[in-house]
């Protein structure tokens, strides 16, 4: 579990995704052909080294004018390597650009639950490791119980998990 924050919440590259009528399917960072490292180059600028690309900002389109130089949040979203890591819970929930931070609210919470230990394992030697074993027990299944209600019940998207 100490191994998961690492994985589940990894920072893979990303770029912003093409507009669909551009490039229909552009759920891959890396360019499947030439066609599409074309439109990609053309659409979102590289960082000041010239090796990747900008990862939350693209230009934007212009019927009457083509492309300019005009920078624009990603409206369509992003593209995320997965060659290292896979899918993670930083494409699942987008935790990429002005949402990045929350990554650290993710691994405050999971040091508050080791944290949470210390407490637990001196109350057991107070009161009795079997007593607490099935205290804690009842409350880890009350709590998800709720949370599996809640989530059945209340509609939810990914930036609300």
């Amino acid at each position: 579990m100490g191994f998961y924050y690492v994985f589940g919440a990894a920072d893979p590259d990303y770029r912003c995704r093409l507009p669909a009528n551009i490039w229909p399917d552009d759920t891959q960072y890396n360019p499947i052909n030439i066609t599409h490292e074309i439109l990609i180059n053309s659409y979102i600028p590289k960082t000041k080294d010239g090796t990747k690309w900008e990862k939350c900002v693209r230009y934007k389109y212009n019927i009457t004018e083509n492309l300019n130089d005009t920078l624009i949040n990603c409206p369509n979203g992003w593209a995320y390597d997965r060659s290292i890591f896979g899918y993670t819970f930083t494409e699942e929930a987008n935790l990429v650009c002005n949402r990045e931070s929350e990554k650290s609210w993710l691994a405050t919470l999971m040091q508050c639950g080791g944290f949470s230990l210390l407490i637990i394992g001196s109350l057991a030697d107070r009161y009795g490791r079997k007593r607490l074993t099935v205290i804690v027990t009842i409350l880890l299944f009350i709590v998800c119980l709720i949370t599996q209600t809640l989530m059945q019940w209340l509609p939810m998207t990914s930036e609300m998990k």
